[in-house]
């Protein structure tokens, strides 16, 4: 087995060949001993030519045992290798070869033998062995007593544990099986009770694991343990404590006895007094032994803020302790004062600063605006915030207060700021900069002269020099700050600087790229051979190499080679090419009308999907998907590379064929689409898609016009150009932040195509948290068309994700004679929604009500905000990491005949 570290082979190799280059210079020597030769071999094979630059020594130079040393703990140092050994040949000119062997990784974990506890649970309790982790004997060894401790917590008390790796042949990986003898288990005799309660709380032995008949399992009696703890709390003994006292085998009949011990301790019992305050609130605090002041104090806080939360701004309370023999009774008087709306927050004092700018870092604005006042637990943040910001402008002496203006309707607050004195930088000095000019160095830094003083921005600014020299391939330099008050409110600051030396990049080594071609991977690094070691380009190469998504792991290394150059080592792990999925989910075939869920007609949905990854070593992707439902049949083959014809767009090429029912038309479709995928900056994307499509509608259910003739295929080429702006937390479950997206596409009659429209579409939403548990949601879409646009393209809404008022594609105009709707060529829907989240124990659940206003319009001319449809509702919400769950009931407030009561909609995924 390779070992880890510096091999034992490579240290004697070493040594041996000091002993021969010593044997040679004891012999009189005519001429130096030179290198005649240099070899690596990984694995017994030659290396590729760039890990030979691993290896510092050329032909020519002279043969030396300190060079074949330094040459040795430079590869160990890379990372990449288990082993090496050294072997010199020759007695006048010598040849190097250097055997590397690369470290093993494992493949595969398996289990044999009589295992009795389920895989998943064996592979919980292993730490030093995991798939895709590196191997070594000492490892091995560490995991079977991993395992072992695992079958003793499942009672197996003598189970035996033997590993097995099993080498892949021509790969540095292993697969490792552990051979699992068990042995027997023990069987509980008796469970036994000591001290605690006269009688044990109704209900505990039979809801405990632990009981006579059953198995012995170490890792269940710890669980049972607990429970007989939170059963005693529950029973107001919150710091009662349990365990074992006594075990007692009988290897005669491989039975357990078991002796319990219960200390129930003190009895808490809690009261609070005037005002509706749940003891739950600071129950918890109680539950260890702490200091009775910081509990009453740490209670009194929760109860405040609580009360506070509920309006009550001037609530007071009063705790105190009464102590018996065997009981410690906490009593908290409450006083909760009137309840108050607070109607307004005004400031006093403030001269430094715009007071825009004040509620603004004070997140004051978006309150006022919407709710008309701010939250009683937030108040009495405000002081402390404001001081911090004075703080960090200077200002390490101001001080705020709070006080309350009673005013009609509720209280006023007021905040009276004494700023006092600034203090400010009148001379910044960069002491021994050379490399880098000074103005450079001062424009990367935030303090100025003239701005504001403050000790902790002083020592920001040294990091961010530090950094600055990394980011210019300077390593080394060494920034010491201080300041000298020159007057009162003054400050003279120097930077003293101890540069580095500049560093470039000699030689570049890729490893572990087995698939992965290495002209992509040159394209992802940002430096080349020649180039400074900029730290910043360095940590970006490695962000895009992760990027690509086929390795599991990228490492990037920097080597001194001395004479102001390293080499710069990249470690790749490539992950796994093939993946399969299969789904299987429920759909309905009409929409659900009703609470009962039976009466509808359920049918099942199926999808699969076949990945291959990392095709032809570009990191490209292939995917088969296909879909089948009631609704909806699709097979899609998708072509996805990091890049477009040489240039920095994400490229995606599909082809697919789909059959889709809608509510007033069916069609089969077949096309291809090129889809190029770019990042402009941090927040904004572009999305260029050039497609071709045929479509066949294989039945119609309105009056068919002249683009919209039933079986006759219909073809399409457009492109079209999308700009998205992200600026949302999560994509999936987005609690703060906006939305944008427009997208134009022209379909012009190409290739014979009758396609001649014009189409634009834009999209905003914004998402504002209030007090962190109010979510405020608002979403506006809009869209045009001109031209001949066949039904298929046209404008729909209506359904759970646009209007909740109305049935899926029914919103807007309908045919005459089938009254099915016919969609349109503009479209304008209006979304608001507030969520608030009603329990704090269960952040995922969130209860809503929305106002949805909307329509669909069959010609551009006849858009008017006055024909728009109403919609109100509420609704259930539970986050999940695919967006939320969501249960929704929603009215239309001017409902057409036949269309009247609400509409149930069970939907994953945002409507914004």
């Amino acid at each position: 087995m390779p070992k880890s570290g510096r091999g034992f082979k490579a240290l004697f190799a070493v040594l041996l060949a000091a002993s021969a280059a010593g044997a040679a210079w004891a012999r009189p020597q005519t001429t130096e001993l030179r290198i005649s030769a240099v070899v690596v071999r990984v694995e017994g094979e030659e290396a590729r030519p760039d890990l030979l630059n691993l290896v510092p020594i050329v032909v020519g130079d002279s043969y030396l045992p300190k060079p074949i040393d330094d040459a040795v703990k430079r590869i160990y140092r890379t990372g990449l290798f288990s082993d090496v050994e050294v072997r010199a040949e020759g007695t006048e000119d010598v040849r190097l070869t250097f055997f590397l062997r690369r470290k093993l990784l494992v493949r595969s974990i398996t289990f044999s033998g009589e295992t009795k506890i389920p895989r998943r649970k064996l592979l919980a309790g292993l730490y030093t062995i995991r798939t895709d982790a590196e191997f070594s004997d000492p490892r091995l060894r560490r995991a079977e007593g991993e395992l072992r401790e695992v079958l003793r917590r499942e009672g197996f008390l003598n189970a035996a544990v033997r590993a097995k790796p099993v080498p892949v042949p021509g790969r540095s990986v292993l697969d490792v099986d552990f051979e699992i003898a068990p042995g027997i288990r023990f069987t509980i005799r008796s469970v036994d009770f000591r001290g605690g309660l006269e009688r044990l709380p109704a209900g505990l032995l039979k809801s405990m694991a632990t009981r006579p008949g059953q198995p012995y399992q170490p890792a269940a009696l710890e669980s049972d343990l607990e429970l007989i703890k939170t059963r005693y709390g529950t029973l107001g003994y919150p710091r009662a404590e349990a365990a074992v006292q006594n075990r007692l085998f009988r290897e005669t009949d491989g039975t357990i006895g078991l002796v319990l011990r219960i200390v129930p301790h003190e009895r808490v019992r809690i009261t609070i007094r005037g005002a509706d305050v749940p003891e739950t609130l600071v129950r918890p605090l109680w539950e260890e032994r702490i200091f009775e002041e910081w509990g009453l104090g740490q209670a009194e806080a929760a109860i405040l803020t609580h009360l506070r939360n509920k309006g009550y701004i001037f609530a007071s309370v009063r705790s105190s302790v009464e102590r018996s023999a065997d009981e410690l009774h906490i009593i908290h008087e409450v006083d909760p004062g009137a309840k108050t709306r607070i109607s307004d927050v005004i400031f006093e004092g403030i001269t430094a600063f715009p007071e825009a700018e004040i509620r603004r870092v004070l997140g004051l604005t978006p309150h006022l605006l919407f709710l008309g006042g701010v939250g009683g637990d937030q108040l009495f943040t405000l002081p402390p915030r404001l001081e911090t910001f004075y703080e960090s402008q200077g200002f390490p002496g101001s001080r705020a207060t709070i006080q309350f203006k009673p005013r009609e309707g509720g209280s006023q607050v007021v905040i009276v700021v004494e700023e006092g004195p600034r203090q400010v930088i009148r001379s910044l000095t960069l002491r021994n900069p050379s490399i880098i000019p000074e103005d450079e160095l001062k424009a990367s830094i935030e303090s100025r002269e003239g701005g504001p003083f403050t000790g902790a921005r002083i020592r920001r600014d040294a990091e961010r020099l530090e950094s600055y020299y990394l980011n210019k391939g300077i390593r080394g330099t060494k920034i010491a700050a201080r300041a000298e008050p020159v007057d009162a409110g003054l400050f003279d600051v120097f930077f003293e600087l101890t540069e580095g030396r500049p560093v470039r990049i000699e030689k570049i080594v890729v490893s572990g790229n087995a698939v992965t071609r290495r002209d992509l991977i040159d394209r992802q690094l940002l430096i080349r051979e020649g180039d400074p070691a900029r730290a910043d380009l360095i940590l970006e190469s490695k962000r895009r190499l992760e990027k690509l998504g086929v390795f599991i792991e990228v490492q990037i290394e920097e080597l001194p080679t001395g004479d102001g150059g390293e080499t710069l080592v990249v470690s790749l792990r490539e992950g796994e090419r093939n993946y399969v999925g299969v789904g299987v989910g429920l759909e309905t075939k009409n929409e659900t009308m009703t609470f009962e869920v039976w009466n509808n007609v359920i049918r099942p949905r199926f999808t699969a999907e076949f990945i291959r990854g990392n095709m032809l070593g570009r990191a490209a992707q292939l995917s088969l998907v296909g879909q089948f439902s009631l609704k909806e049949k699709r097979a899609v083959a998708a072509w996805e590379a990091p890049t477009l014809f040489g240039l920095a767009y994400q490229s995606t090429l599909n082809a697919w064929f789909e059959r889709e029912e809608r509510a007033s038309y069916g069609f089969d479709r077949r096309g291809l689409s090129l889809s190029g995928f770019r990042e402009i900056n941090r927040n904004w994307t572009s999305l260029t898609t050039v497609r071709w499509a045929s479509t066949t509608l294989y039945f119609l259910e309105i009056a068919e016009s002249e683009v919209d003739r039933q079986h006759f295929p219909y073809s399409a080429t457009s492109i079209s150009e999308s700009l998205i702006w992200e600026a949302r937390d999560d994509s999936f479950n987005p609690t703060r932040g906006h939305f944008f997206s427009a997208v134009i596409e022209w379909a012009y009659p190409l290739f014979n195509a009758e396609s001649d429209y014009l189409k634009s579409f834009a999209k905003f939403q914004y998402f504002l948290p209030i007090g962190g548990r109010v979510l405020l949601l608002a979403t506006g879409r809009g869209g045009l068309g001109m031209g001949r646009i066949p039904i298929h393209e046209r404008f729909f809404a209506g359904g759970s994700s646009s209007f909740r008022g109305a049935p899926f594609d029914g919103l807007g105009p309908k045919d005459p004679s089938s009254a099915k709707p016919v969609g349109g060529k503009a479209i304008l829907i209006f979304n608001f929604e507030a969520q608030v989240k009603p329990l704090r124990g269960y952040p995922a659940v969130s209860l809503a009500v929305f106002y949805d206003k909307g329509n669909v319009y069959a010609h551009r001319k006849d858009v008017g905000l006055s024909s728009l449809e109403d919609a109100l509702g509420f609704g259930l919400r539970y986050r999940t990491p695919l967006g939320p769950l969501r249960v929704d009931l929603g009215w239309n407030l001017r409902p057409t005949e036949g269309h009247r009561g609400p509409r149930l909609y069970v939907t994953i995924g945002n409507v914004f």
